[in-house]
């Protein structure tokens, strides 16, 4: 199969495959001739021979509804000096469909990677008419004819083949965008323009996934001047490599929602940052082995200057990665995953932190059960039909151990049980799918919707948390953990003969680590206190390298707070818990469900879900009745 990155030799700088940039003729522009350019229209090439009514904003799919898209070709001639193109309509599905490229890229190009707030849309020619098109993608078509990749091959492009002004043709490409995906030889990614130090990330790339698993797993990205670094990385292993990697992952192209759908379900892709192509398969390598070594204040530590949020985004290949294996191996729960994982990606609007993934759903549901695109329902009814669907078509409540209470609530008139996706944080217990824990055994999933939107279920209450600690982000920015210590010591002082110390440090990890073991089997009982410097003895070099890993460990899931419960038990669930709360055991529900009371009787508020140190296997189910109650 042809594709945009077969004449690309991997980890090699962009090379063109033929000389035919040498026939562009670059005509000198005629200002008689630009004068006579009309504005390019759409109606001029309909992407259905009878368009849409523009009162219509919904269009729902069907298997009778043509699928047809436009395709445009870059040409070798300019027209007055301007890039031209050709654009022309196509049906998908059929014998004459062409082949074609799709592109992924962010419509923004990246301030702090070489962008410019100030600059200007650029025009191009599409049909003999004036076309804007904003910044980065007239960086990226100005690559791909310079590359002349796209004389003779189509190209599909979301804001050149969508008229974006009409709301219910976007409504319908939306709805079709899994299939132009899927249909497409290859997906191109832009990530943007080069800088400087890019060639420097594309060399450290290819120096670690040279590395076998054991050796990658020995690097210490905050070890400059390490001597084990040089011997495996050799000058890859200086501050201005792993600066690149740095900013390379902090593109805005790595925090984009739609482009997990682009990506995903890809047949070919080639990543292109200027006239650099990278192998996603070795960007995934790398991407895994900085989720294992790095903690969220590795950057902070490291003498690289100042971080920001996107540069944090270097577990997002991997995450992309995971959801493309769930796609193949058809894994339950992938669309509630997705969304799980992609919590911190960004959209400009709401809706499309749903609809962007909409493609990933299971092709056997008709009509994705009435989830199509439609911008004008509200963000909340969108969120709450998201909710009620992905508990008809899973066999537990996971879904609700996601609403992680007021504190990441941000669209109003969403019931309590229902997440807001618009949260861009990773929250939770940062274990995807939560299957090691499960704290209602093996009891069936019981739900009913009632009265619209409220939710009734089955469980019992088990503790009542009667003091709150700070958070684990609190806590970790400040390296004051003198609140954690105290509950510590309360408990122990009440509970002598238990060992809080070990319930402590592991209920801290929620007892699982990057093994993915439970309960965790290192002997990490005084690392806690060593990386917090708060340990009474001098720590060797073993244990500093231990507090080292319980860092990264930790800093994984920070939006979490430390409390204790009537009983004397550990748990760190939710930063929106508070002193009263309930946890529940929730027929259904892999992890304790914090609820709050409402005024009615029995109905509550759903708070989120927790970790409950030794609850999480169904050791409380013994000798307890259920009760039917309702989430508000």
């Amino acid at each position: 199969m042809w594709c945009l990155s077969n004449p690309l030799k991997v980890g090699k700088r962009w090379k063109r495959p033929t000389n035919r940039n040498k026939g562009l003729r670059h005509t000198r522009p005629d200002t008689e001739s630009e004068r006579k350019l009309e504005q390019f229209s759409y109606s001029s090439i309909p992407v259905h021979a009878k368009n849409y009514s523009s009162k219509t904003s919904v269009v729902e799919p069907s298997s009778t509804t043509p699928k047809t898209i436009r395709l445009l070709q870059i040409l070798p001639d300019r027209v007055n000096g301007l890039l031209t193109c050709c654009i022309r309509r196509v049906d998908l599905d059929t014998a004459s469909t062409p082949r074609y490229d799709a592109l992924s890229y962010t419509w923004k190009q990246d301030e702090s990677n070489g962008g410019n707030s100030n600059e200007t849309n650029k025009y191009i020619v599409c049909n003999n008419a004036r076309l804007s098109v904003e910044i980065n993608l007239f960086n990226c078509l100005k690559q791909l004819e310079k590359n002349g990749q796209h004389y003779d091959r189509d190209l599909w492009v979301d804001a050149i083949c969508i008229n974006q002004g009409d709301e219910a043709e976007r409504n319908q490409q939306v709805s079709i965008m899994a299939d132009i995906y899927k249909l497409a030889e290859c997906v191109i990614v832009w990530l943007g323009t080069a800088e400087e130090s890019t060639p420097k990330a594309l060399e450290l790339i290819e120096c670690l996934s040279q590395l076998g698993p054991d050796d990658m797993l020995t690097i210490d990205p905050q070890a400059i001047d390490d001597i084990h670094n040089k011997e495996l990385l050799g000058r890859s292993n200086s501050r201005e490599h792993w600066e690149a990697l740095r900013w390379l992952f902090g593109r805005r192209w790595f925090t984009r929602a739609w482009v997990v759908q682009e990506l995903v379900l890809a047949r070919q892709i080639t990543i292109l940052c200027g006239d650099c192509a990278f192998d996603w398969d070795k960007m995934v390598r790398t991407s895994e082995f900085m989720a294992k070594r790095t903690s969220a204040n590795t950057f902070k530590k490291h003498p690289l200057g100042h971080i920001d949020g996107r540069s944090l985004s270097h577990k997002n290949p991997a995450k992309l990665d995971a959801i493309k294996r769930d796609i193949r191996a058809n894994a339950n729960n992938t669309f509630l995953y997705t969304l799980v994982r992609c919590r911190t990606y960004d959209a400009e609007e709401k809706h499309d932190k749903v609809y962007s993934f909409l493609g990933l759903l299971n092709s056997q549901a008709p009509c994705h059960l009435g989830l199509y695109p439609d911008y004008q329902k509200s963000v909340a009814k969108l969120y709450t039909d998201v909710a009620k669907y992905i508990l008809r078509t899973s066999e537990d409540l996971h879904v609700l151990a996601h609403a992680e209470g007021d504190h990441f609530r941000e669209t109003e008139g969403l019931p309590t049980w229902v997440p807001d996706w618009s949260v861009r944080k990773d929250l939770g217990l940062r274990v995807t799918g939560y299957t090691r824990y499960n704290a209602a055994g093996t009891l069936p999933c019981f739900y009913e919707i009632k009265d619209g939107d409220k939710l009734g279920l089955r469980g019992f209450k088990l503790e009542t948390i009667t003091r709150i600690g700070k958070t684990k982000e609190e806590v970790n920015n400040t390296k004051d953990c003198k609140d954690w210590l105290d509950l510590r010591d309360e408990l122990q002082r009440e509970y002598p003969s238990t060992n809080i110390k070990d319930a402590f440090w592991r209920t801290l990890l929620i007892d699982t680590d990057t093994s993915r073991e439970v309960p965790i089997k290192q002997p990490w009982e005084n690392a806690f206190d060593i990386w917090m410097e708060v340990c009474d003895f001098e720590p060797s070099k073993t244990d500093k390298q231990k507090a080292v890993q319980y860092e990264t460990s930790f800093t994984h899931s920070l939006h979490l707070r430390l409390f204790r419960t009537a009983q004397g038990h550990l748990g760190c669930g939710t930063s929106s818990c508070k002193e009263g709360d309930l946890i529940w055991i929730v027929q259904g529900s892999r992890v304790p469900l914090i609820l709050r009371p409402a005024p009615h009787t029995a109905t509550y508020e759903l708070v989120g879900g927790t970790y409950l140190h030794g609850f999480m296997q169904g050791e409380a189910l013994n000798g307890r009745e259920f009760e039917k109650f309702t989430l508000v």
